[in-house]
């Protein structure tokens, strides 16, 4: 007669897997960190959730009262074939139950039967002299037979009426609660134009903002700024003056688009981009304009369109010798209001 795995063994044990099939299923309410010390964090957090869940904590609660019946039905089948055993039988038994049952395992795992044993469980076919037993399979791997097969029904069960391990679903909540952050950042961090700054001698902003533009504003400008849809930002040309300062002007111009073009959209105003963001554009549409040679229509640019700014030019010069192209509707662009501060 085999000894049975104690209920103090098998109970907890069993326990700690429907417990984590119970996670699985059950949604979380926070944000997941990541690495190591995340996932501890996110384990004990989800679990804390679980137990706060009157479902969970009832699909648990019903496990295991089944655990206490079965092992309670397990004891009395021990005692009715106990009962038919020899007194030598019974008598082996009681001292095999008095071992340490982690003890006993591990030595279960390196005996071997003994010739009687082995003679009793030779399957009566053979094949080149080599013979059969029919030995139980081991208790570990029916264990984590059956507990695969568990898991495998609860994960399609779960995955065809819940939410869990669907990556869409997933990704739109990781999604919206980033966008959430981001929309928290920026009501608590984002400037206006009153707080804005020219950083066009900031070489990290001016990188930061050449970015932004080639990937946003060179559609209509070029990367050089020299236009093509859009107006040269590069000339001392102006279509708007919403503002006195050259640099505040691109800003106003590149948040609440030209009030000249309709083509050149408010990005700041449609929260395309940020007061931040804006920030740094501008700083490199003034730059380009300032800092860097004009480029003329001779080497490609786009004529000179809207009102020549003395003030806003390179040292206050005169204006180059090209005539300004009345401003077409068709053309304009996102950046033009960078650059068009204008």
């Amino acid at each position: 007669m085999k000894q049975r795995t104690p209920g103090r063994i098998f109970i907890p044990i069993i326990m700690v897997v429907i417990i984590a099939i119970v996670m699985m299923v059950t949604p979380i309410g926070f944000e997941q960190q990541p690495g190591i010390l995340g996932f501890i964090s996110n384990t004990w957090k989800h679990f804390i959730e679980t137990f706060a869940n009157g479902m969970s904590v009832g699909i648990i609660a019903i496990s295991l009262i089944m655990l206490l019946i079965v092992n309670a039905i397990n004891k009395v089948v021990e005692r009715q074939k106990f009962k038919k055993l020899t007194p030598q039988q019974q008598q082996q038994y009681v001292e095999m139950a008095k071992q340490n049952y982690f003890k006993r395992l591990l030595k279960s795992g390196r005996e071997r039967q003994t010739d009687a044993e082995e003679e009793a469980i030779i399957l009566d076919h053979g094949f080149d002299g080599i013979k059969e037993l029919d030995n139980a399979l081991p208790q570990w791997w029916l264990a984590m037979f059956y507990m695969g097969c568990v898991f495998c029904v609860v994960y399609v069960l779960a995955y065809s009426f819940t939410d869990f391990a669907h990556p869409d679903v997933e990704y739109e909540t990781h999604n919206t609660a980033e966008e959430k952050k981001v929309a928290e950042w920026i009501k608590n961090n984002d400037i206006t134009i009153d707080q804005a700054v020219n950083k066009y001698s900031d070489q990290q902003a001016i990188d930061e903002g050449k970015k932004t533009f080639e990937s946003i504003c060179a559609t209509c400008h070029k990367t050089d700024g020299s236009g093509g849809i859009g107006p040269n930002l590069t000339d001392g040309y102006w279509i708007n003056k919403t503002q006195d300062n050259l640099f505040y002007n691109i800003y106003n111009i590149v948040y609440n688009g030209s009030p000249k073009n309709p083509q050149m959209r408010a990005f700041g105003a449609k929260k395309e981009l940020t007061g931040l963001t804006i920030e740094k554009v501008a700083s490199y549409v003034y730059y380009m304009n300032q800092e860097k040679p004009a480029v003329t229509p001779n080497e490609g640019g786009a004529v000179p369109q809207g009102d020549f700014i003395p003030e806003w030019s390179r040292g206050g010069g005169a204006p180059a010798s090209a005539t300004p192209a009345t401003p077409a509707p068709a053309q304009t662009d996102s950046l033009q209001t960078d650059s068009a501060g204008e």
